[in-house]
């Protein structure tokens, strides 16, 4: 049949009903054909899940358009605008998408009836700087890669740049910088708009609590920690003394740097919550380091362990809290005294070792792709075998670093052996883990009568062992997930005071908890990794002209050459 229609007269109108067979079907087809071997243009399962089953339309507004928008950025708002095309398709036309300017995101109080105030705090808040040269020398621009996602009245803003940080920009020379930064960002756009709209659309709001009774700070300390959580989360405190059990409705339980020892009745709780499918995230100061108590005692300090009795616990589901200090020499700087000049000191901003600058290796979806997490006097961690649980290593320091045992005498000192390599030969120290799987109780073969029959009163049974499988994630430091504070009031969680530099502290905290509540596993888009292949810049800078011949110059003479042949036959064929 193929064969007479091809032999037709009007085998062209064939031809041309089966593309038009072939396009119609690419339009209704949603998806694209992925040949990537990283799965670039794939949208997850749980994703296209999320998207099949909006019950009301989407609207999703990109501030990423301007005249002059620099390059990166320009292949950051085409990859942003394919993404959403293909979410669009997904969702059976619920989703819709535009890309607006900052001004008319600011002008238009019809469709974003949102404060003023807020708007230009938000655009202030997420604004990148970013440096480019050009003949009259360095020009400065302002870019906003942010978007905004609407549902059923209530928003959820994006930033493209979540956790990736913005150094490279202003330095016009990080040419490859930015594109790495521009890379990782569209390996992390499919998370960022799914847990937008995930966030929007959802009937059930997860809780999180913050446990209290063990001396956890609860003032000005926790304010970010707190407001942040709450805007995202059903947030309350818990008191572990006077609450007789904690509630299976708590999604994930926070223990933030306890000053004052846990009592077997508060490690049985903990237990006990683990067991029936809870989520515990223990953010531990093991000694009594802090800059506080360096201030306070003359500039030297004496760290000792605090022996908060978790010990056993932790040690019972896989992982040990070492009494040490780690200290990097890739750190976050601090102000130092580096002598007096005129009877004045000199301040200078030097590396200070006990605040490792913490980058990760992993794969895993909490800790990809993030800028540096800093911390304060972190204590190591070692994992131990425990049946049945599987440990991920989050964050780990440098390959220059070292730890100091306790009692650890803490002075600036330190800074004369950051000269000294062979003082710093310790590699990957683990300074957070992350303990998956079905966890065996503490106090299986020692629970005493009386709290097996509290256990009955309430309705309960003891757990030997999980019932469910059951999450924890240990980090070596309370400080990290704390803010400080300025004159003006409490920082952001993570922010440097004296170079105001935003570490990635609350992008760890916000994927962690993520991870911890998800049930849809929308966080595994967190794990996608797109390789960067970029040019050689010499090798282009001293080819540029050879190059820009053979493209545009060769095609232009094979034309004229074969134009010429064209006319040279026909001349002496018809001549």
């Amino acid at each position: 049949m193929l064969r007479k229609l091809l032999e037709s007269k009007l085998w062209w109108l064939g031809v041309l009903l089966i593309a038009v067979g072939f396009i119609y079907l690419g339009s209704i087809i949603p998806g694209r054909v992925d040949v990537t071997a990283e799965g670039r243009y794939t949208i997850g399962g749980p994703t296209r899940k999320l998207l099949s089953e909006l019950k009301a339309p989407v609207q999703i507004t990109v501030l990423l358009k301007a005249d002059n928008l620099p390059s990166g950025f320009k292949k950051l708002a085409a990859s942003t605008a394919a993404f959403l095309e293909d979410c669009k398709q997904y969702s059976s036309g619920k989703l819709s998408y535009q890309f607006i300017t900052p001004a008319q995101f600011l002008a238009d109080s019809i469709s974003f009836p949102i404060n003023d105030t807020a708007k230009q705090e938000w655009l202030k808040a997420n604004a990148v700087k970013q440096n480019e040269s050009n003949a009259g020398g360095t020009q400065a621009f302002f870019i906003n890669p942010i978007a905004l996602v609407s549902y059923d009245g209530a928003y959820a803003p994006v930033n493209l740049l979540q956790g990736q940080g913005n150094k490279g920009f202003l330095n016009p020379g990080a040419t490859a910088l930015q594109f790495e930064v521009i890379n990782n960002a569209e390996a992390q756009m499919e998370y960022q708009f799914a847990s937008a709209i995930a966030g929007l659309v959802r009937s059930y709001v997860p809780i999180v609590a913050y446990a209290t009774g063990n001396g956890q700070p609860t003032g000005p300390e926790a304010y970010d920690l707190s407001t942040t959580l709450q805007a995202k989360y059903r947030f309350f405190l818990l008191n572990l003394q006077n609450e007789p059990t904690i509630s299976d409705s708590i999604k994930t339980l926070l223990i933030v740097k306890p000053t004052v020892p846990f009592s077997d009745a508060e490690k049985l709780k903990l237990d006990q919550y683990l067991l029936r499918g809870g989520r515990l995230f223990f953010c531990i100061d093991q000694l009594n380091a802090g800059m506080d108590s360096l201030l306070a005692n003359g500039a030297e300090l004496t760290a000792f362990s605090r022996n908060l009795g978790l010990e056993d616990l932790l040690f019972k589901y896989g992982v040990r809290i070492n009494n040490d200090l780690v200290q990097d020499r890739q750190s976050d700087m601090l102000p130092q005294n580096v002598g007096t000049v005129g009877g004045k000191p000199q301040i200078e901003l030097l590396p200070w070792p006990y605040f490792p600058l913490l980058y990760s290796n992993s794969n895993h979806p909490i800790s990809k792709n993030l800028d540096a997490v800093v911390m304060q006097f972190p204590n190591s961690i070692d994992t131990v075998r425990a049946d049945g649980v599987f440990k991920s290593v989050l964050l780990a320091s440098s390959n220059t670093s070292r730890i100091e045992g306790a009692p650890a005498n803490v002075n600036v000192e330190v800074l004369k052996r950051l000269d000294q390599p062979s003082a710093y030969k310790q590699a990957g120290v683990p300074l957070a883990v992350l303990l998956e799987g079905e966890f065996k109780s503490l106090f299986a073969n020692r629970l005493l009568p009386a709290q097996a029959d509290s256990f009955k009163a309430m309705g309960l049974n003891f757990l030997p062992a999980s019932n469910v499988p059951g999450k924890v994630l240990v980090t070596g430091d309370g400080d990290w997930i704390l803010n400080g504070m300025s004159r003006q009031g409490p920082l952001p969680m993570g922010m440097n005071p004296y170079t105001q530099y935003q570490f990635a502290n609350k992008d760890f905290l916000l994927n962690a908890l993520e991870y911890m509540t998800d049930d849809a596993g929308i966080m595994a888009a967190r794990s996608k990794s797109f390789t960067l292949r970029l040019l050689d810049p010499k090798k282009l800078e001293s080819q540029k002209t050879g190059w820009q011949w053979f493209n545009i110059g060769l095609p232009l003479a094979v034309l004229v050459v074969f134009g010429g042949l064209q006319a040279w036959r026909r001349k002496r064929r018809y001549a």
